[in-house]
Order: C-alpha cells, then structure tokens, then sequence
C-alpha cells in the first residue's frame, strides 16, 4: 500500500531532480540540528553528572577538566541554533523553487488543452489545482522526504552510539524508535487518510463556491439570493472545518503515543543501565548521557506522523493534478509550418463539426470561400453556427471532417505561431485583465512605445478619451474591464487587432451590446482599418453590410444562401424581411 502511495508521487519525485542540490544541503543541515540538540542534552547531562561525582572529593575536583565539555556544550548550542536557522532557510529555498518548477511544468501542460479540453473543468477548480493542490506538494519535500531522512540517520547514529555502551540497551532503543518512527506513523497515515481526502475536496469545493459567489456577487445581490449563496459557503466551510479538527485530533494522538514511547524508552534504558552502574560496568555520568541522549533522539521522530497523516491530501492534490496533465491535447500543432502571404486566401471544404459525440452538428458540409484581401461576413440567428466558424479557424478545436485552408495551406500544417501571426481577432466579449490600459494593449505587442499605443487607439476612436483620463494610459482599467464602458472595451479590443495587424482579420460579433451610434462609429472604423486585409465578420445584425464583398447566411449548421449584399436582397427573401427590420 506504502508502495503504491510512492509509485503515485513518482512524477512529482522525478521533478525534485533539478533542485536536487538544495534538497540533499536542506536534510543535511536538519540532520545537524537534530544531531546539535541530542548532542547537546547528552552533553549537558554527562558534564552536571560527572561535575557531580567529581566535586565529592578534593582530589577528584582538582583533576576534572571542565574546559573541554563546557566548548562542546557551547559549540553544540551554537551549531544547533546555526544548523537550525540554515535548514529553514535552505528548505524553504528548496521548497519555493520546486513550487516554481511545478507551477511552470503544470502551465506548460495546461495552456495546449484550452480552451476544449477544459470545458468540463470549472475555473473555479481550476484554480485551486494551480494554488492549493500545487502548495500541498511543498508536503512532499519539506515534512515527508526530508524529516523522513533525518529520522532514520538519527535513529541508525543514536542506535550505533548507544551500541558501544551497551547493544541491549541500543537495541531496545532501536525498537521504539521503530514503534514511534513506523508505528505511530503508519497508524496516523492510516487514521488520517479518510480526512485527507475529505480535506483535498472540501477545499476544492469550498474555493470554487467562494469564487461563484463573488463572480455573480451582483446579481446575487440584485435578486436578493445573496443570504442563501452565503449560508451555502457557510457550510462547506464548516464541513472543512470539521475534516481538519478530526485530522488535529489525530494529530494530537499521534504526539501523545510518540512521547508515551519515548518515556517507556528512558525508562527501559534506565532499567537495563542501572545492573551496569550497579557492577561498575558503567559510571553514573554516562547512565545520565545515555537516557538524555535517548530522550533527545525521539525528537527526530516527533514530526513523522504529522507528515504521514498529511500525505494522502499530498496524494490527492498530486492526483487531481495528473488528471489535467495526462490528457492529451486535442489540438497538436507541427514543430515547423510554411510562412503564409500577406493577404491570404480563406476556405471552408465541407466543414462538419460538433462539440461531442452525442451533441447535434454545430456545423455540417459548410463550404464558402473568401479571396485574398476581399471582406466576408456570416450572418445567422443566434446558435446556427457563426463562432463555430471562428473556433475552428483559429484551432480551437478541429473539424470532425473538411479541411480550413489559408493561401491553400491546411491551418493543420500551420505551427501556433504561424497560424496566431496570420490572424487578427475580436472576440464577442473581449477580456479585459486587470492592469493598466498600456499593459492590455501592449500584450499583443509588448515592445510598442506610447506613439505606437495612441497611433492605434486613434485609428480606433479612443485616443482622446484616454489623453483626458488622469492617468492616461497607466489607467487601471478593473478586472474584466469593469471600469470600462462596453463600448470602451470593444474599441479597446479593436487598438489591441490594430497593433497586433494580421493579414487576416477575424470579427466575431464585435458590435454585440453596443447602442446604435457605438455600434455605426465602430463598424466605420473597422471598414477603414481592413481596406487591404482579408476579413471575416460574423455577425446577426445586418448592420452596414453593404461594403461586404461577400455575405453567407447559416441556419442551423448549414449554408442557407450566400452572395452580395444586392443579390441577396433582391433574390432572398429571408435576407430581405432581415433587412428590413433594421431599415
């Protein structure tokens, strides 16, 4: 069973290689600590007992040296204080890189599984394997590995140094150490694995509701649903509370046997010793150096059962983790790609796509062409299919079966750099991070100097607005953008497509929630800004399509009707009554 815990953590233990160094110095350091403070109870109890027995006669007084046992009690006081200060701060140094190096091998398998891999994952959830579960493996290396170390070096040097006195009264040691260092700590383990994955997952559950609730704070607020969310938090922190109070009494058992043991342990040691003492076979300041080293030694053992008690929340987080990392992607892109043309020519062959086996076709045999530097706009109700279309170009996922080609090249043969290059996106609801205005314009071109900044957001129609904020561009703009307008926000994202200036451009309803004037400024500016790109708008409001070169209708999945603007509106019928709603 041992084992197979191990065998569960072994692609956490191969990651420790790296800081391996910082590791082996960290239990080294522990193991003087711990030797420094056997070292000097030992000690100090060897040099009061033997001052004692030395000052009962003059003679005996005169010859005792009390200088050397007084520098080894000084040194070891001092070196357990040293050694004490540097484990802490060499482990934790070890500790924060290791977390550093997990936290970075697990984005790097993440970030290929967005978005379609981790639609079945809350974000909520997400989020606490990156914190939570990725802090709980500090467990691994800071209370398991090394504490495990030191105890069985201590136990064998203890064991080995009570031997040259006596090997009875060494091996009677030795077995209660075994009793509190394996013991104890495989009945705490054992104990304390039911609460260990009660507390991974109540955790879980109680972040994910916490940030539930404060992502819809608003609207709980306004439907006056607030009270009953809040009570549900209340008890999924109760039920965590009440795992981590059973695992604190199993804490508090495991240290009650463990100094039960130890004090059986000095009393055996003094019940073997004293036959010795009585037939000179030992003096009395050795006796008293013998049981305080004994005593002394259990303090390498004392934090095992904690450590053990806490390994199956290890466990757990490491398996909660490997379940994000061992999925494949569902998108693999090819290490090399060809470097596509500056206006490339865009093609739909038979597209048929679903979101899951047993979901309806969100696509099915779509076929449309867009020439090079030529404008394109899909129009449809809302759920036939129009973002499909987006998700699909720039790989999000990939069609069930046809192919989506640029300048006659497979967007499949194209790497994830040459395909993100190519192509300029404005999404339906834009995310704004929560920084400053110049850092949310500056991710698409982080090297842009301020004149590059306000050349675009004039393009955009939105310099003046940020020349008079206060802060300009250091504005903050909240998180998600909230201190932003949408219509802000839309501008925002089209400065960040004109920075970024691919030869393709890609709108996905970018008038969405706009009020009429927002919605006719912006649509200008867009017309202008992709004069000479070729651009693909989807869209289901039939909103200045007149200078479109090209316009295809989806209803459910499929090409109803395609063509210009006039034609449609002369031959289609559909397309008219549309148009008219708008006129």
């Amino acid at each position: 069973m041992m084992l197979k815990r191990w065998r569960e953590l072994a692609p956490f233990l191969k990651l420790f290689r790296a800081d391996l160094k910082w590791m082996l110095l960290g239990i080294l350091c522990g193991l003087l600590a711990v030797a420094s403070a056997i070292g000097l109870l030992a000690l100090s109890g060897w040099f009061i007992s033997a001052a004692a027995y030395a000052g009962l006669t003059v003679a005996t007084a005169h010859l005792f040296n009390f200088f050397h046992p007084g520098i080894g009690v000084r040194m070891f006081a001092i070196g357990r204080t040293l050694a004490r200060y540097a484990e802490r701060l060499v482990s934790h140094d070890a500790t924060f890189r290791i977390l550093q190096s997990l936290r970075s091998w697990f984005y790097i398998h993440l970030e290929p599984l967005a978005p379609s891999r981790l639609m079945k994952f809350r974000s909520g959830d997400v989020l606490n394997r990156i914190v939570a579960d990725i802090d709980a493996l500090d467990n691994l290396y800071l209370r398991v590995l090394s504490p495990s170390t030191v105890a069985l070096v201590t136990s064998f040097l203890v064991v080995a140094f009570l031997w040259i006195f006596d090997p009875t009264v060494a091996l009677a040691t030795a077995l209660y150490l075994a009793a509190a260092g394996f013991g104890v700590t495989a009945a705490a383990l054992k104990l304390g694995e039911p609460c260990g994955h009660e507390i991974a997952h109540r955790t879980a559950e109680l972040r994910v509701r916490v940030i539930d609730t404060l992502q819809g704070l608003a609207e709980l607020l306004v439907f006056d649903a607030d009270h009953h969310h809040l009570e549900v938090v209340k008890r999924s922190s109760a039920a965590l509370l009440k795992s981590q109070l059973r695992m604190s009494h199993i804490r508090g058992l495991s240290l009650a046997l463990i100094t039960l043991i130890s004090g059986m342990a000095v009393l055996t040691a003094l019940y073997l010793a004293v036959d010795l003492v009585k037939f000179d076979l030992l003096n009395g300041a050795n006796l008293a150096l013998i049981v305080l080293a004994i005593l002394a030694s259990f303090e390498a053992v004392l934090p095992l059962p904690a450590a053990y008690q806490y390994l199956v929340r290890t466990r757990e987080a490491g398996r909660r983790l490997l379940e994000i990392v061992d999925m494949r992607p569902q998108i693999i892109y090819p290490d090399t790609s060809v470097t596509l043309s500056k206006q490339p020519e865009v093609r739909f062959e038979n597209i048929s796509f679903r979101y899951s086996e047993n979901a309806p076709w969100a696509l099915k045999d779509v076929n449309m062409q867009i020439p090079a530097g030529r404008r394109a706009a899909v129009i449809g109700e809302t759920g036939s299919g129009k973002s499909t279309l987006v998700h699909l170009l720039v790989r999000f996922w990939d069609p069930a079966s046809g192919h989506i080609c640029l300048a006659n090249e497979d967007i499949r043969n194209l790497s994830e750099t040459e395909l993100r290059r190519s192509i300029s996106v404005i999404s339906q609801q834009p995310h704004m991070f929560n920084a400053t205005l110049r850092e949310n314009l500056q991710l698409v071109r982080p090297e842009a100097s301020d004149d590059d900044l306000f050349a675009a957001l004039a393009s955009a129609r939105l310099d003046e607005f940020v020349r008079n904020l206060p802060d300009g561009l250091n504005t903050w703009v909240g998180e998600s953008g909230k201190l932003l307008s949408g219509g802000q926000a839309q501008r925002v994202a089209l400065t960040r497509a004109i920075l970024h200036d691919g030869p393709l451009w890609v709108l996905d309803e970018p008038t969405e929630g706009l009020d009429t004037i927002t919605e006719s400024q912006l649509m200008q500016a867009l017309e202008r800004k992709t004069r000479d790109r070729t651009l693909l708008l989807i869209t289901h409001r039939l909103v200045d399509l007149h200078w479109m070169d090209h316009i295809v209708m989806l209803d459910q999945g499929r090409v109803a009707a395609q063509g210009t603007h006039s034609k449609l509106l002369a031959s289609n019928r559909r397309y008219a009554e549309l148009h008219m709603r708008i006129s």
